[in-house]
C-alpha cells in the first residue's frame, strides 16, 4: 500500500509491530512516524540510523521495559539490509531474529529511500510478512489534494493557486512539506497566496529550462537572454542547453511533418520516447515555425556544437546567436507578411 493509504488506516486499525516504508520521499516517512506516534499515545519517537548506529541499540530500546510507558516507537533510518546494497554481519542477523519474533507492545519502522527492495534476500522476505509501506511522489491530483489535508491539520491557510503554483514548482512533496511550513512563517497567520509561492519557492532547474525554451519558441528573445542567465548561475553550461534546444527543435519538426493528422500526437511521443505533454507543447511551439526553419536551426546548431568542441567558437556566443536566429524565424513566422 501507499503511504497515505497507510496513514488513513493507522486510525482506524490497531497499530502493526512492525512497518517497512521505501521509497525517495524521506519527508513522508517522518510524517507516517508522527501519525503513528500520536495513533498509539506515544509521547516520543526513538530514531536510529542503521549504516551508522546497527540495530543493536534499536533493539535494546525495543527490548527495555520503561517505568513510564508499556510501548515504544521506534524508528531505524536508511535500514540497507533491505537493499541489495546492504551487508551481512550480527546487526543484519539481530534484525532478521527481531522480525521473525516482535517484542509485543512495541512498534518498530523500518525505512530506506531505495526505490524498490531486494526480494531475493531472506530478510526482504521476512520484512514482508508485515506491513510494507512505498512512500513514493504521488500524481498531481493526488498531491494537491493531500497538501490540502496537510495544510488544514497545520492549521495553514493558501489559496488553491497558491498550492497548485507551489506543486508546479518542487513537484516532489517532501519538498512541498518543507516550502509549505516554510511560507507559513513567512504569512504570519494570513493566507498564503500565489504571488508568495513566487517569491520564497525557488523554480526547479528543469522548470526553467521549459520557461526558457518556451520564450525562445515565442520569440521573445529578451525573456530567453534573462532566462539564459538565470540557467547558468544554477549550473547549466552551454553545450547542455544547446543539447536540449536541439531536442526540442527535433520534436517540433517531428509534430510539424505529421500536421496531417494521420498519426496521433500521442503515438508520435511514442515513438520520439517522450511524456505526451511535451510533445502537444511542441506542437503548439511549432505552429511559429516553418518546417524549413527547422531543419535551418536543427543544422545550426549541430554546425555550433562541432566548432565549440573543437575550440573555434566560444560556447556562450555561439548559444546566443542561435537564440537570435531562433526568436527571429518565430517572429517572422507569425508576423502579417507584407505585400
Amino acid at each position: 500500500m501507499d503511504v497515505f493509504q497507510a496513514m488513513e488506516e493507522l486510525n482506524a486499525n490497531r497499530l502493526a509491530s512492525v512497518y517497512v516504508l521505501y521509497g525517495s520521499e524521506i519527508g513522508l516517512v517522518d510524517l507516517f512516524c508522527d501519525r503513528a506516534a500520536r495513533s498509539g499515545g506515544f509521547t516520543s519517537v526513538a530514531r536510529f540510523d542503521y549504516e551508522e548506529d546497527g540495530f543493536e541499540q534499536a533493539r535494546l530500546e525495543l527490548d527495555t521495559l520503561s517505568f513510564f510507558s508499556d510501548q515504544a516507537l521506534v524508528h531505524v533510518r536508511n535500514c540497507t539490509a533491505l537493499t541489495s546494497q546492504g551487508k551481512s554481519g550480527s546487526d543484519l542477523e539481530a534484525l532478521e531474529a527481531y522480525l521473525e519474533n516482535p517484542a509485543p507492545g512495541r512498534v518498530l519502522v523500518l525505512s530506506t529511500a531505495a526505490d524498490k527492495l531486494d526480494e531475493r534476500k531472506r530478510i526482504t522476505k521476512t520484512a514482508k510478512r508485515h506491513v510494507v509501506v512505498q512512500c513514493a511522489t504521488p500524481k498531481e491530483a493526488d498531491a494537491l489534494r493531500h497538501l490540502k489535508s496537510f495544510a488544514k491539520e497545520r492549521g495553514i491557510e493558501a489559496t488553491d493557486e497558491a498550492i497548485h503554483e507551489l506543486w508546479r514548482r518542487v513537484g516532489a512533496m517532501t519538498h512541498a512539506l518543507n516550502e509549505l511550513e516554510k511560507l507559513s512563517v513567512y504569512a504570519l497567520g494570513r493566507r498564503i497566496e500565489r504571488t508568495d509561492v513566487e517569491q520564497l519557492v525557488v523554480r526547479s532547474v528543469e522548470d526553467s529550462v521549459f520557461d526558457w525554451i518556451d520564450r525562445v519558441a515565442q520569440g521573445q528573445i529578451a525573456a530567453a537572454l534573462t532566462n539564459l542567465q538565470g540557467l547558468a548561475r544554477q549550473g547549466y553550461d552551454p553545450l547542455a542547453l544547446m543539447a536540449l534546444l536541439a531536442r526540442q527543435i527535433r520534436m517540433m519538426g517531428l509534430a510539424k511533418s505529421s500536421a496531417d493528422g494521420r498519426v496521433s500526437l500521442d503515438q508520435l511521443a511514442k515513438r520520439a520516447g517522450v511524456h505526451p505533454f511535451a510533445m502537444r507543447v511542441a506542437a503548439k511551439q511549432a505552429q511559429r515555425f516553418t518546417l524549413r526553419d527547422l531543419e535551418m536551426l536543427a543544422r545550426r546548431i549541430a554546425d555550433s556544437e562541432y566548432d565549440v568542441k573543437r575550440g573555434r567558437r566560444d560556447p556562450q556566443q555561439a548559444l546566443e546567436c542561435i537564440l537570435m536566429e531562433a526568436s527571429l524565424a518565430a517572429i517572422t513566422r507569425s508576423s502579417p507578411r507584407v505585400q
